[in-house]
């Protein structure tokens, strides 16, 4: 599921409706700038930007490099459209033997099941399937909806029981259930990244940052003016991007995932498909849920929560944001207007991004 909905400090990112959104754009006083290393680029079928307060250390090209050295190594363990990535082999693996992969993969596969049993199983990696056949995965987008047929013989390859790993010998496996299963690590990736280069800038010992992966996004300190790093949760019913509330990061990472413009109609029934698919029923989600934002210390995390709690709903969502004390924000569409609900841990973040908003 794609997550493009953040906008955040400077830089277009063109076709996603992903933007960096300052704390200046409605400063009233004169501040002093610092300088900054600010590099964009494509990864993961996405784009990405990273600003460093104060410079960076070698300038623009080593950041460059830092960031897409980061980038590649996830991108070489959990792409499936790189045939030489761990997980494209895996999925091209036609067979129930165990088939050997890197403790980084298992790791990755272990850290996104446990996530998503937090939420009653709605964040699937097996859901890829299911996505293809509605016509939102690599597939051509439908006309019309699957039949039940389709739907339940698709389903025999999706679940948490369709693949296992496996421990042994100090080596690690993986193994499906049936040789046409394949995961999908998709909705992971730009968490992983966005962590992958803010850990890397802190290790390095840089204290003031912002790095965005598409929909997800990691920070820490202040922007080039002194002021707390400002995110805007974009407005799911605009037919273009458009600001819904700013929001600080306030050091934590943010992601958003959503059903952005992204659905299709049956030319048949008139019915129209949301892209959130919920891998229990096999059908997309039919409440009115449009995005859900997640506040984390990990990028991973909240990319791993976002699309799962998106398929539950804001209902469901909240309650189990207020039970584990989460800050979530929902979107939902109600007498033809979005309408944004939150947990009351998300109350600081919210009010500190309209604070800023008014200076």
């Amino acid at each position: 599921m794609k997550k493009n909905l953040l906008m955040f400090t400077a830089v277009l990112c063109l076709s996603l409706c992903t933007y960096l959104y300052g704390c200046d754009d409605t400063k009233s006083e004169k501040t002093t700038e610092q300088v900054s290393t600010k590099v964009q680029g494509k990864t993961m079928g996405t784009f990405y930007a990273v600003n460093v307060v104060g410079g960076y250390k070698g300038g623009e090209q080593a950041l460059t490099e830092l960031a897409e050295n980061c980038f590649k190594k996830i991108c070489d363990e959990i792409s499936t459209f790189d045939k030489n990535a761990e997980l494209a082999k895996f999925n091209e693996f036609k067979s129930t033997e165990p088939f050997e992969i890197s403790s980084d993969l298992s790791k990755i596969i272990q850290d996104t099941v446990y996530q998503g049993r937090r939420i009653d199983d709605a964040t699937d990696i097996t859901v890829g399937p299911l996505v293809n056949l509605w016509g939102f995965g690599i597939n051509k987008r439908n006309d019309s909806a699957p039949s039940p047929e389709q739907i339940e013989e698709v389903k025999k390859l999706v679940g948490f029981d369709k693949f296992e790993l496996r421990f042994e010998n100090h080596k690690n496996y993986l193994l499906k259930k049936d040789p046409d299963v394949r995961l999908d690590l998709s909705t992971v990736g730009e968490g992983l990244g966005a962590d992958a280069v803010a850990e890397e800038l802190i290790k390095q010992g840089y204290k003031n940052f912002m790095v965005n992966v598409a929909g997800a996004s990691r920070s820490y300190g202040v922007n080039a003016e002194g002021r707390k790093w400002k995110l805007g949760i974009e407005d799911p019913t605009s037919p273009t991007p458009k600001l819904f509330a700013p929001i600080c990061a306030l050091d934590k990472a943010v992601t958003t995932a959503g059903s952005y413009r992204n659905f299709f109609k049956d030319e048949k029934s008139g019915t129209v498909y949301s892209h959130a698919i919920d891998p229990k029923t096999g059908y997309p989600v039919s409440h009115k849920t449009l995005s859900v934002t997640v506040i984390s210390d990990s990028a991973f995390e909240a990319d791993a929560l976002d699309t799962g709690l998106l398929v539950l709903g804001a209902d469901k969502t909240l309650e189990w944001g207020e039970k584990n004390n989460y800050p979530l924000a929902t979107i939902e569409y109600k007498d033809g207007k979005p309408v944004m609900r939150h947990t009351k841990q998300f109350e600081p973040y919210l009010k500190c991004g309209s604070e800023t908003s008014n200076k």
